[in-house]
């Protein structure tokens, strides 16, 4: 009974994981199209998704809800990129550097759609722009951290590892944001090449 319990449990969880990423899909789509996530309405979401009213709101409260979740769903996937980097900024590795950064620029190439849905949310919905802030913060400690690390072992300048950490997440959200989205990718080659630079300058002794 226990395990048939679980198991139940489970697959509910997974039926509603996969109609969240329904919606996210769909929504993203939207945006890609040209729409404004701000003048989306509910329905409009919902006919995209393929279900209803009804059923979009026992997944989600409102529109503000889904923009949070995938708020913290792309921050989440520029968490788990960034951390080959993190984890390793102690050894001066300019390589590693800048496959980290290639594989930050490569979550703005796919989701770049979803950042566009969370920026239109974030500048009327309150609720998203606290989200975006914590989520943000997040990464700006982790980064500091990650300066940290490498002025420990001696390979990075005595920057201001807060400060330094803030100015550097915040520039490459921008150039993602703004610069990748605006931009041919054949010259997105150059612009990993550029924040490698700019990164590599600001931090390594090397």
């Amino acid at each position: 009974m226990p395990s048939m319990t679980r198991s139940n449990k489970t697959a509910r969880k997974e039926r509603r994981d996969a109609m969240e990423q329904r919606v996210i899909v769909a929504t993203e789509e939207l945006v890609r199209e040209g729409e404004s996530f701000a003048e989306l309405s509910v329905e409009q979401l919902a006919s995209a998704a393929g279900i209803s009213r009804s059923t979009f709101y026992v997944h989600f409260e409102d529109k503000g809800d889904l923009a949070r979740r995938m708020t913290k769903g792309v921050i989440a996937e520029l968490e788990g990129v960034s951390n080959d980097w993190w984890s390793t900024a102690d050894r001066a590795d300019r390589e590693q550097l800048r496959t980290a950064v290639n594989a930050i620029i490569n979550v703005y190439q796919r989701r770049g759609a979803a950042f566009t849905t969370v920026s239109q949310a974030a500048a009327y919905d309150t609720t998203v722009a606290e989200e975006l802030r914590g989520l943000m913060q997040r990464l700006i400690v982790a980064t500091k951290e990650a300066i940290e690390l490498g002025q420990a072992a001696g390979v990075m300048r005595p920057v201001e590892p807060k400060e330094t950490a803030a100015v550097l997440t915040w520039m490459i959200e921008r150039v993602g944001h703004q610069l990748l989205r605006q931009t041919d990718p054949s010259s997105h080659v150059k612009i990993a090449d550029t924040l490698t630079d700019v990164i590599w300058s600001t931090l390594y002794r090397v």
